[in-house]
């Protein structure tokens, strides 16, 4: 219910230092500041099981937690219940509120109390989300269950990529993060696509299977991140929440390459999402059909899967600044192809962005998480959540009055103009002339 995609678009320390290095890698944070102690000593009575856990439990709970059954029919299943599209709007602004609220304070909890226990939390919202859905007698009933839902995605948003590169980090083979990562993204979004169709073949026979299910799903979810082991990571004197999030904007604040890198990239998702969710619009307005409608959604998604599938060998450190122009201009191409009224152009250009895309958000996550110590990796990395909620609050709206006055090219040429305007600003920062380079320890991503 609400959201936008698996990971992204969603989506992902120490105290003020340089901003981005010349070839825009975030230099890295042994010890973040003084408020930060290091990892502490194995303990030898521990044995193998420190030594080489496996990853494989976060993995399932990853792709149980990409179930999607009620993902495409709760709109219509709301409005069987006589809900009005005004009522539903209202919904869909209430789960965005979620992430507003919550993004910093548990990216804070999963970075001071375990990435495992935040995992858990988000599974079980989930399943109180689906459960209050199927008792949707009021909208006073919805509103609540689509901010648990928001409140699901932020509790998971920070702490999946912050336990997985945490847990390479711990085995020294952070080199490999871009490709695993991708390759979960790929698999994500495959599951994403499958369990939405499947959630409307259950919707024909009784809307009650999906939402009933999907309560199992996070409660199996919330099993399966409760028995995950929290790998070592270095940990800030001071875990309270409040002095998390405080040290967290300290960095932020303190490395505008940094600040501009996750304006830019939460901009760029928002534009993405404006894009996918108004296709079903601008689509129907070129003559397809609904069922049409959700072939071309289901390509772009297996397009996504596929870039992200790639993005390690097509990508790299010293390609990321490429590909940040190539997934922006490819990414506005797609608005203004959707505003052209070119119904092949829309599409093609619709796809391609897709494909960009998939292939953009490993080597973002690359680069984010190369950069950051452990103790506040999830809260920083849920600013970007913040930022996109935040953002997405007030542009799905304005980008609809807009395109209902001056037409979609008009609305997508704005949001187009505003990406391009933080690219710029990022590149200036991160890429900029006398930016002296820190040669630190980092990972490997080629």
């Amino acid at each position: 219910m609400g959201g936008d995609g698996p990971i992204r678009r969603a989506t992902e320390d120490g105290l003020a230092g340089p901003a981005l290095d010349g070839t825009g890698s975030l230099p890295p944070q042994p010890g973040a500041g003084p408020d930060l102690v290091g990892r502490r000593a194995p303990d030898p009575t521990e044995g193998a099981e420190r030594e080489a856990p496996s990853l494989a439990r976060f993995y399932a709970h990853q792709l149980v937690s990409e179930v999607a059954l009620t993902g495409g029919i709760w709109i219509l299943y709301l409005q069987s219940r006589g809900f009005s599209l005004t009522e539903i709007g209202i919904a869909e602004a209430c789960f965005h509120l979620a992430p507003v609220t919550l993004e910093l304070p548990t990216g804070s909890l999963a970075d001071a109390s375990g990435r495992k226990w935040s995992l858990a939390i988000g599974s079980l919202l989930v399943a109180g989300s689906a459960a209050l859905m199927l008792a949707a007698s009021s909208l006073w009933v919805v509103l609540p269950a689509m901010y648990l839902s928001g409140a699901s995605y932020a509790f998971r948003s920070g702490a999946q990529q912050a336990f997985l590169y945490d847990a390479l980090a711990e085995r020294e083979k952070t080199g490999g993060f871009s490709r695993l990562f991708g390759r979960l993204l790929s698999t994500s979004y495959l599951v994403v696509a499958a369990t939405t169709w499947l959630g409307a073949v259950l919707a024909d026979v009784d809307f009650a299977w999906p939402f009933a299910l999907m309560v199992g799903v996070g409660l199996a979810g919330a099993w399966l991140a409760a028995g995950l082991r929290e790998p070592e990571r270095e940990r800030a004197d001071q875990t309270t929440l409040v002095a998390t999030i405080a040290a967290a904007l300290r960095i932020v604040r303190g490395r505008p390459g940094l600040a501009a890198l996750l304006a830019f990239s939460a901009g760029l998702w928002t534009l993405l999402a404006l894009v996918g969710l108004y296709a079903q619009a601008v689509l129907a307005e070129l003559g397809l059909s609904t069922s049409a409608i959700g072939l071309v959604i289901g390509a772009t998604l297996v397009c996504t899967a596929l870039g992200s599938w790639f993005a390690h060998g097509l990508g790299g450190d010293r390609r990321f600044r490429g590909w940040s122009v190539a997934v922006s201009a490819a990414i506005v191409g797609a608005g203004l192809g959707l505003g052209s009224g070119a119904l092949v152009l829309a599409v093609g250009l619709y796809l391609v962005a897709e494909f960009a895309a998939g292939v953009y958000e490993p080597l973002l996550a690359t680069r984010l998480n190369a950069g950051l110590g452990g103790a506040q990796r999830a809260t920083i990395l849920s600013v970007q959540g913040f930022l996109f909620s935040l953002t997405m609050i007030w542009a799905f709206p304005l980008t609809g009055w807009v395109a209902e006055r001056g037409g979609w090219l008009i609305a997508y040429a704005g949001a187009g103009i505003v990406v391009a305007s933080l690219l710029v600003l990022w590149l200036r920062l991160g890429f900029g002339p006398g930016k002296s380079e820190v040669r630190g320890r980092k990972a490997r991503v080629e």
